[in-house]
């Protein structure tokens, strides 16, 4: 897996704490980051799994969306804390297609 973008886990939105993601998270990172409406990204632990593409899953939760990325040989939970899940979750839904 290639290096992260060089700043792309740095800011307030960030705790610095775990900064590990898996490659397809990237372009989801960069959008939340960049979102004004989401106050807070949590990134979560990387769990293995076998065979799959992509696939992003975007759910309601009190505080915001739990966002869990599937990627090939992978997976890993996000939580976005903001005000407007329903805005956010129809701005990640044009970064993966599901077949």
């Amino acid at each position: 897996m290639a290096d992260k973008p060089r700043g792309l886990l740095r800011g307030a939105k960030f705790n610095g704490k775990h900064t590990t993601i898996i490659a397809p998270a990237y372009p989801m990172v960069e959008l939340l980051r960049d979102d004004s409406r989401v106050s807070k990204i949590v990134i979560g632990i990387i769990k293995p799994r076998k065979g799959g593409g992509i696939s992003l899953k975007a759910v309601t939760i009190e505080a915001g969306l739990r966002i869990t990325i599937s990627g090939p040989s992978s997976v890993q939970q996000f939580y976005a804390y903001t005000a407007d899940p329903e805005g956010v979750k129809t701005a990640l839904d044009g970064l993966f297609s599901t077949e």
